[in-house]
């Protein structure tokens, strides 16, 4: 009667060990692929996480100054906006920045 539960906690323990190897196995092929050049790029790493962790914000944007650039260029070009729009003075760049400060 004693061997059947030791041969329960034989098992379970084993099972853990396996678990526990297997894991530190794809990590470090995951690391070992990255020093590689392989693996997933860090914008599609970004969007896989946005897509299953449906409570976390993720930015797929990778330059925001860029985009914006371009964006600012398409409405002057489309007559959408006038150069001044987009002009600020240092006072309003600091009272946005400070809206836009939530303490975090």
């Amino acid at each position: 009667r004693i061997t059947g539960g030791l041969l329960g906690i034989g098992i379970g323990v084993a099972g853990l060990a396996a678990g526990v190897g297997l894991v530190a196995f794809t990590e470090a092929q995951g690391e070992r692929a990255k020093e590689r050049g392989g693996g997933l790029s860090e914008g599609m790493s970004t969007r896989i996480t946005g897509g299953l962790l449906e409570d976390v914000e993720v930015s797929s944007v990778e330059d925001l100054g860029s985009l914006t650039s371009q964006l600012e260029k398409a409405l002057r070009e489309s007559g959408g906006a006038k150069d001044e729009v987009f002009e600020m003075t240092e006072e309003e760049k600091k009272r946005i920045q400070d809206e836009a400060d939530d303490g975090w």
